[in-house]
């Protein structure tokens, strides 16, 4: 006996590309401002409540700093010095011109801002050897 070979199931027709009507391209435009609006009065509200908190730090900054005058008086150039590595260079000369800012520290966290961006100027540096001494024929091109 022979088998008989399965059948391909017969193709169907390809369905009509779709397409929307006024109507509902109207909807979906309406759906659209509605997801935009809502996105935007939520991204709104999270902006104010986190300017909100950057406020109370700084109102509430030079009230720690008093205590920390009373308590631990070493621990104020620390603070300013962290500060002051991590600030943008506006900021660094904006923020030693504080009150309480001790004297010298601005030197300071300058030389170790400008110690980071040596360190990170040579590691750049020989990351780009490293990459040129591994790529194939850059040896060649430069001898």
């Amino acid at each position: 006996m022979s088998k008989s070979l399965p059948q391909k199931p017969a193709r169907k027709p390809r369905a009509a590309q779709f397409q929307m009507t006024p109507a509902m391209q109207q909807r979906m435009e309406k759906a659209m401002v509605s997801i935009g609006s809502f996105a935007d009065k939520a991204a709104r509200k999270d902006d104010k409540v986190q300017r909100e908190a950057r406020m109370a730090i700084a109102d509430t900054f030079d009230a720690w700093l008093d205590w920390l005058e009373e308590t631990a008086p070493e621990q104020i150039e620390e603070t300013f010095f962290e500060l002051g590595c991590f600030a943008t260079a506006t900021n660094r000369r904006r923020l030693f011109k504080h009150a309480k800012a001790p004297e010298g520290v601005a030197e300071r966290a300058q030389e170790q801002v400008d110690r980071w961006k040596a360190e990170e100027k040579a590691a750049k540096a020989a990351a780009e050897a490293e990459t040129a001494k591994s790529t194939p024929g850059a040896a060649e091109g430069d001898a």
